[in-house]
């Protein structure tokens, strides 16, 4: 509507156009998105990246959905090997899907310039554009997603996840394999030739609790884990406490200050924002506000003691 002055049809003279450098730049927008190039490269990555939508979700939840989005891992990975062995089938409909939308903006199928020496895009040789972007585009891409893939998932960060499986909300629920943690953390552990007995005991004492008593985090389970009872679960319940497995958490706090810290409470200093910022972060613990008053009037005593208004 910039672009074109069409506004003005629709909302009529009173309101007053716009100025010759803001049409300019919206006619450059719209023939950006509207080319053909670009529809192409947007249904690509789409479609593509479909796949990993199941896959983020759980990696931002808690304990519980990082190791059940883990075990989805190779799953995905298979996907996308599957969909690079048949690139070709897979692209044509995606290619015939972007020649229809580019015809409904007046754009026809076309592809870039191939020079003979090329450095600030990919120039594979192609004879038709479906091929130009299959060579140039789709293929690059998807050995990016699985190499990306194998680098973030490694056999070892894998072994790593595993360690959330000893909390007891995971353990009821979910046969968990610890055999390669255990191998792994095996100099670390005071005897894992009798890590499976142990393991065995853990998770009978915490059968008998309702689901929702039982611990749902590492941090919770060590806890409620006895150093004599349970030598090698404390062990490796405190490497799973160290370990990084997601970033979710501390996004999460990060999200939580940007709520707090806005231009109404910019004057506010450091310590008072972050006592406010953990009250927000920890919103379902129980506050005793008596308790609260007691220990600020002590910390603040007063000469006059002021009486309540409502009394």
């Amino acid at each position: 509507m910039i672009a074109y002055s069409r506004h003005l049809d629709k909302y009529g003279e009173r309101f007053a156009d716009w100025d010759t450098g803001n049409k300019s730049a919206a006619h450059q927008i719209l023939k950006s998105i509207t080319s053909f190039d670009f529809i192409v490269v947007f249904l690509i990555v789409y479609h593509y990246l479909s796949h990993l939508a199941g896959i983020t979700v759980k990696l931002q939840g808690r304990a519980v959905d990082v190791v059940e989005a883990h075990e989805m891992v190779a799953e995905i990975q298979d996907i996308y090997r599957s969909e690079r062995e048949g690139v070709e089938k897979g692209f044509d409909h995606i290619y015939q899907h972007s020649v229809r939308m580019a015809e409904k903006v007046g754009s026809a199928a076309e592809m870039p310039r191939i020079a003979s020496r090329q450095q600030h895009r990919a120039n594979a040789q192609a004879a038709t554009p479906q091929q130009y972007y299959q060579r140039n585009t789709v293929i690059p891409f998807l050995d990016h997603i699985i190499t990306s893939l194998n680098d973030r998932f490694a056999a070892s960060a894998k072994i790593a996840t595993s360690l959330i499986g000893l909390v007891p909300s995971i353990l009821c629920t979910r046969d968990v394999c610890l055999e390669d943690a255990v191998g792994q953390y095996e100099d670390d552990l005071p005897s894992p030739e009798l890590f499976p007995m142990e393991l065995y005991r853990w998770k009978n004492h915490f059968l008998s609790d309702p689901p929702e008593s039982r611990p749902a985090s590492p941090a919770e389970a060590i806890k409620r884990c006895d150093n004599t009872m349970f030598p090698n679960i404390s062990v490796l319940l405190k490497i799973a406490c160290t370990l990084p497995v997601t970033s979710c958490e501390c996004e999460r706090s990060a999200s939580a200050l940007r709520r707090l810290n806005n231009y109404m409470r910019a004057s506010m200093g450091k310590q008072r924002l972050s006592n406010l910022a953990l009250m927000h972060i920890h919103y379902d613990k129980d506050i005793n506000l008596d308790r609260v008053v007691d220990c600020f009037a002590q910390l603040h005593p007063r000469r006059l003691e002021l009486d309540s208004l409502l009394k």
